[in-house]
Protein backbone atom coordinates (compact mmCIF):
# COMPACT_ATOMS: atom_id res chain seq x y z
CA UNK A 1 0.00 0.00 0.00
CA UNK A 2 2.82 2.37 0.94
CA UNK A 3 4.64 1.70 -2.34
CA UNK A 4 1.45 2.26 -4.34
CA UNK A 5 0.70 5.53 -2.51
CA UNK A 6 4.24 6.71 -3.10
CA UNK A 7 4.04 5.86 -6.82
CA UNK A 8 0.75 7.73 -7.17
CA UNK A 9 2.12 10.82 -5.49
CA UNK A 10 5.21 10.78 -7.75
CA UNK A 11 2.98 10.29 -10.84
CA UNK A 12 0.83 13.28 -9.88
CA UNK A 13 3.94 15.41 -9.47
CA UNK A 14 5.26 14.21 -12.86
CA UNK A 15 2.01 15.16 -14.62
CA UNK A 16 1.56 18.43 -12.73
CA UNK A 17 5.13 19.69 -13.30
CA UNK A 18 5.22 18.63 -16.94
CA UNK A 19 8.08 16.15 -16.48
CA UNK A 20 6.77 13.58 -18.96
CA UNK A 21 9.15 13.01 -21.87
CA UNK A 22 8.33 10.49 -24.60
CA UNK A 23 11.17 8.26 -25.80
CA UNK A 24 10.76 6.91 -29.33
CA UNK A 25 11.59 3.34 -30.33
CA UNK A 26 11.95 2.82 -34.10
CA UNK A 27 9.84 0.29 -35.99
CA UNK A 28 11.22 -0.91 -39.29
CA UNK A 29 9.91 -2.67 -42.36
CA UNK A 30 11.58 -6.10 -42.39
CA UNK A 31 11.56 -6.18 -46.17
CA UNK A 32 13.95 -3.25 -46.65
CA UNK A 33 15.05 -2.27 -43.13
CA UNK A 34 13.59 1.22 -43.54
CA UNK A 35 11.99 3.17 -40.72
CA UNK A 36 8.22 2.58 -40.74
CA UNK A 37 7.20 4.27 -37.50
CA UNK A 38 7.93 4.86 -33.82
CA UNK A 39 6.41 3.69 -30.57
CA UNK A 40 6.29 6.50 -28.01
CA UNK A 41 7.23 5.18 -24.56
CA UNK A 42 6.71 7.09 -21.34
CA UNK A 43 9.78 8.38 -19.50
CA UNK A 44 10.00 11.16 -16.95
CA UNK A 45 12.66 13.55 -15.77
CA UNK A 46 13.99 13.30 -12.20
CA UNK A 47 16.07 16.25 -10.99
CA UNK A 48 18.92 14.23 -9.51
CA UNK A 49 18.88 10.74 -11.03
CA UNK A 50 17.86 11.74 -14.57
CA UNK A 51 15.48 9.90 -16.90
CA UNK A 52 13.17 7.36 -15.22
CA UNK A 53 11.10 4.53 -16.73
CA UNK A 54 7.36 3.86 -16.32
CA UNK A 55 8.02 1.05 -13.81
CA UNK A 56 8.76 3.72 -11.17
CA UNK A 57 5.14 4.93 -11.38
CA UNK A 58 3.45 1.67 -12.48
CA UNK A 59 0.57 1.95 -9.98
CA UNK A 60 -0.56 5.18 -11.66
CA UNK A 61 -1.76 3.37 -14.79
CA UNK A 62 -4.52 1.64 -12.82
CA UNK A 63 -5.67 4.85 -11.17
CA UNK A 64 -8.26 6.73 -13.22
CA UNK A 65 -7.15 10.31 -12.45
CA UNK A 66 -3.40 9.63 -12.60
CA UNK A 67 -3.64 7.53 -15.79
CA UNK A 68 -5.63 10.26 -17.54
CA UNK A 69 -3.22 13.02 -16.48
CA UNK A 70 -0.19 11.05 -17.66
CA UNK A 71 -1.96 10.03 -20.88
CA UNK A 72 -2.80 13.67 -21.61
CA UNK A 73 0.79 14.79 -21.03
CA UNK A 74 2.13 12.02 -23.27
CA UNK A 75 -0.29 12.82 -26.09
CA UNK A 76 0.51 16.52 -25.83
CA UNK A 77 4.27 15.96 -25.94
CA UNK A 78 4.04 13.51 -28.86
CA UNK A 79 1.86 15.92 -30.87
CA UNK A 80 4.25 18.80 -30.08
CA UNK A 81 7.22 16.68 -31.23
CA UNK A 82 5.46 15.66 -34.46
CA UNK A 83 4.50 19.27 -35.18
CA UNK A 84 8.08 20.42 -34.58
CA UNK A 85 9.48 17.75 -36.89
CA UNK A 86 6.97 18.74 -39.56
CA UNK A 87 7.83 22.44 -39.18
CA UNK A 88 11.50 21.48 -39.59
CA UNK A 89 10.62 20.06 -43.00
CA UNK A 90 10.74 16.35 -42.16
CA UNK A 91 8.51 13.67 -43.67
CA UNK A 92 6.58 12.30 -40.70
CA UNK A 93 6.00 8.66 -39.90
CA UNK A 94 3.27 7.12 -37.75
CA UNK A 95 3.74 7.16 -33.98
CA UNK A 96 2.11 4.56 -31.72
CA UNK A 97 0.91 5.56 -28.26
CA UNK A 98 -0.13 3.17 -25.50
CA UNK A 99 -3.56 3.67 -23.94
CA UNK A 100 -4.11 2.30 -20.43
CA UNK A 101 -7.44 0.58 -19.69
CA UNK A 102 -8.19 3.34 -17.14
CA UNK A 103 -8.26 5.94 -19.94
CA UNK A 104 -11.15 4.10 -21.61
CA UNK A 105 -13.26 4.69 -18.53
CA UNK A 106 -13.55 8.32 -19.54
CA UNK A 107 -16.34 9.29 -21.94
CA UNK A 108 -14.40 11.96 -23.79
CA UNK A 109 -11.36 9.86 -24.82
CA UNK A 110 -12.12 10.17 -28.54
CA UNK A 111 -12.80 13.92 -28.42
CA UNK A 112 -9.74 14.56 -26.28
CA UNK A 113 -7.34 12.75 -28.63
CA UNK A 114 -8.86 14.14 -31.83
CA UNK A 115 -8.89 17.62 -30.28
CA UNK A 116 -5.18 17.43 -29.53
CA UNK A 117 -4.41 16.31 -33.11
CA UNK A 118 -6.53 19.22 -34.39
CA UNK A 119 -4.76 21.69 -32.13
CA UNK A 120 -1.43 20.83 -33.78
CA UNK A 121 -3.01 20.41 -37.22
CA UNK A 122 -1.86 16.78 -37.49
CA UNK A 123 -3.66 14.20 -39.66
CA UNK A 124 -5.25 11.27 -37.77
CA UNK A 125 -3.23 8.83 -39.92
CA UNK A 126 -0.07 9.81 -37.99
CA UNK A 127 -1.40 8.29 -34.77
CA UNK A 128 -1.62 4.64 -33.80
CA UNK A 129 -3.27 3.66 -30.52
CA UNK A 130 -1.98 0.54 -28.81
CA UNK A 131 -4.36 -1.25 -26.48
CA UNK A 132 -3.91 -4.48 -24.57
CA UNK A 133 -6.64 -7.07 -24.30
CA UNK A 134 -7.32 -6.05 -20.71
CA UNK A 135 -9.35 -3.09 -22.06
CA UNK A 136 -11.95 -5.60 -23.28
CA UNK A 137 -12.28 -7.19 -19.86
CA UNK A 138 -12.37 -4.38 -17.30
CA UNK A 139 -14.97 -1.87 -16.24
CA UNK A 140 -16.51 0.04 -19.13
CA UNK A 141 -15.53 -2.72 -21.57
CA UNK A 142 -18.91 -2.36 -23.33
CA UNK A 143 -18.06 1.11 -24.64
CA UNK A 144 -14.52 0.18 -25.77
CA UNK A 145 -15.70 -1.26 -29.09
CA UNK A 146 -17.60 1.92 -29.97
CA UNK A 147 -14.64 4.13 -29.05
CA UNK A 148 -12.17 2.07 -31.09
CA UNK A 149 -14.57 2.04 -34.05
CA UNK A 150 -14.79 5.85 -33.89
CA UNK A 151 -10.97 6.12 -33.96
CA UNK A 152 -10.81 3.65 -36.84
CA UNK A 153 -13.35 5.67 -38.87
CA UNK A 154 -11.41 8.87 -38.18
CA UNK A 155 -8.25 7.34 -39.67
CA UNK A 156 -6.39 6.50 -36.44
CA UNK A 157 -4.76 3.04 -36.55
CA UNK A 158 -5.70 0.59 -33.77
CA UNK A 159 -3.07 -1.91 -32.61
CA UNK A 160 -3.54 -4.88 -30.27
CA UNK A 161 -0.47 -5.01 -28.04
CA UNK A 162 1.06 -8.05 -26.27
CA UNK A 163 -0.94 -10.31 -28.57
CA UNK A 164 -1.29 -13.89 -27.36
CA UNK A 165 -0.61 -13.14 -23.70
CA UNK A 166 -4.21 -12.22 -22.80
CA UNK A 167 -7.65 -13.81 -23.21
CA UNK A 168 -9.98 -14.55 -26.11
CA UNK A 169 -7.70 -12.89 -28.66
CA UNK A 170 -9.40 -14.37 -31.69
CA UNK A 171 -12.80 -13.10 -30.62
CA UNK A 172 -11.36 -9.60 -30.33
CA UNK A 173 -9.93 -9.76 -33.83
CA UNK A 174 -13.36 -10.58 -35.14
CA UNK A 175 -15.35 -8.07 -33.09
CA UNK A 176 -13.12 -5.00 -32.94
CA UNK A 177 -11.48 -2.86 -35.63
CA UNK A 178 -7.89 -4.06 -35.21
CA UNK A 179 -5.42 -2.84 -37.88
CA UNK A 180 -2.20 -4.11 -36.32
CA UNK A 181 -1.21 -7.06 -34.11
CA UNK A 182 1.94 -6.78 -32.01
CA UNK A 183 3.50 -10.15 -31.20
CA UNK A 184 4.75 -10.04 -27.64
CA UNK A 185 8.52 -10.16 -27.05
CA UNK A 186 8.12 -13.24 -24.83
CA UNK A 187 7.36 -15.30 -27.98
CA UNK A 188 10.21 -13.78 -29.98
CA UNK A 189 13.00 -14.28 -27.40
CA UNK A 190 13.30 -18.07 -27.83
CA UNK A 191 11.76 -18.24 -31.28
CA UNK A 192 14.70 -20.18 -32.76
CA UNK A 193 15.13 -22.59 -29.82
CA UNK A 194 11.59 -23.25 -28.63
CA UNK A 195 9.32 -25.05 -31.08
CA UNK A 196 6.26 -24.01 -29.04
CA UNK A 197 7.08 -20.30 -29.40
CA UNK A 198 7.82 -20.79 -33.11
CA UNK A 199 4.46 -22.54 -33.62
CA UNK A 200 2.61 -19.67 -31.91
CA UNK A 201 4.42 -17.01 -33.96
CA UNK A 202 3.78 -18.95 -37.20
CA UNK A 203 0.08 -19.30 -36.34
CA UNK A 204 -0.30 -15.59 -35.52
CA UNK A 205 1.42 -14.58 -38.77
CA UNK A 206 -0.72 -16.98 -40.80
CA UNK A 207 -3.90 -15.71 -39.17
CA UNK A 208 -2.95 -12.03 -39.56
CA UNK A 209 -2.09 -12.49 -43.24
CA UNK A 210 -5.43 -14.18 -43.86
CA UNK A 211 -7.29 -11.39 -42.05
CA UNK A 212 -5.12 -8.74 -43.76
CA UNK A 213 -3.96 -7.33 -40.44
CA UNK A 214 -0.43 -5.88 -40.25
CA UNK A 215 2.01 -7.46 -37.77
CA UNK A 216 4.80 -5.94 -35.69
CA UNK A 217 7.15 -8.34 -33.86
CA UNK A 218 8.45 -6.86 -30.60
CA UNK A 219 11.79 -7.51 -28.93
CA UNK A 220 13.74 -8.51 -32.05
CA UNK A 221 17.40 -8.59 -31.01
CA UNK A 222 19.25 -10.77 -33.54
CA UNK A 223 19.52 -10.86 -37.35
CA UNK A 224 18.48 -14.55 -37.19
CA UNK A 225 15.17 -13.66 -35.52
CA UNK A 226 14.58 -10.93 -38.13
CA UNK A 227 15.34 -13.35 -40.99
CA UNK A 228 12.98 -15.99 -39.53
CA UNK A 229 10.15 -13.44 -39.25
CA UNK A 230 10.72 -12.01 -42.73
CA UNK A 231 10.63 -15.49 -44.26
CA UNK A 232 7.17 -15.95 -42.74
CA UNK A 233 5.72 -12.67 -44.04
CA UNK A 234 6.04 -10.59 -40.88
CA UNK A 235 5.90 -7.00 -42.11
CA UNK A 236 7.45 -4.95 -39.30
CA UNK A 237 9.63 -5.31 -36.23
CA UNK A 238 11.00 -3.33 -33.34
CA UNK A 239 13.71 -4.19 -30.84
CA UNK A 240 17.32 -3.55 -29.91
CA UNK A 241 18.49 -4.88 -33.31
CA UNK A 242 16.97 -1.78 -34.90
CA UNK A 243 17.19 0.79 -32.13
CA UNK A 244 16.58 1.42 -28.46
CA UNK A 245 14.04 3.96 -27.22
CA UNK A 246 15.55 7.43 -27.78
CA UNK A 247 14.75 11.03 -26.84
CA UNK A 248 12.91 13.27 -29.31
CA UNK A 249 16.01 14.94 -30.74
CA UNK A 250 17.61 11.56 -31.55
CA UNK A 251 14.35 10.46 -33.23
CA UNK A 252 14.38 13.70 -35.23
CA UNK A 253 17.98 12.96 -36.31
CA UNK A 254 16.87 9.49 -37.44
CA UNK A 255 14.03 11.01 -39.49
CA UNK A 256 16.47 13.50 -41.03
CA UNK A 257 18.78 10.63 -42.02
CA UNK A 258 15.86 8.75 -43.54
CA UNK A 259 14.94 11.76 -45.68
CA UNK A 260 18.55 12.21 -46.84
CA UNK A 261 18.86 8.54 -47.57
CA UNK A 262 15.73 8.68 -49.70
CA UNK A 263 13.91 6.38 -47.31
CA UNK A 264 10.19 5.88 -47.82
CA UNK A 265 7.48 5.81 -45.17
Amino acid sequence: MQRRTSMLSVARMVARNDRVMPFYQPKVSLKDGKLSGFEALLRWRHDTVGVQGPDTIAAAFDDLAAAISLGERMLERVCADLARWRDNGLVLTRVALNLSPAEFRRDDLFDRIMGQLGRYDLPAELLELEVTETVFLGRGADSVGGTLAAFHRAGVTVALDDFGTGYASLKHLREFPVDVIKIDRSFIADLLKDSGDAAIVNAVLGLANQLQIAVVAEGVETPEQAAYLLARNCGHAQGYLFGRPMPADAAEALLTQTVKGGGSH
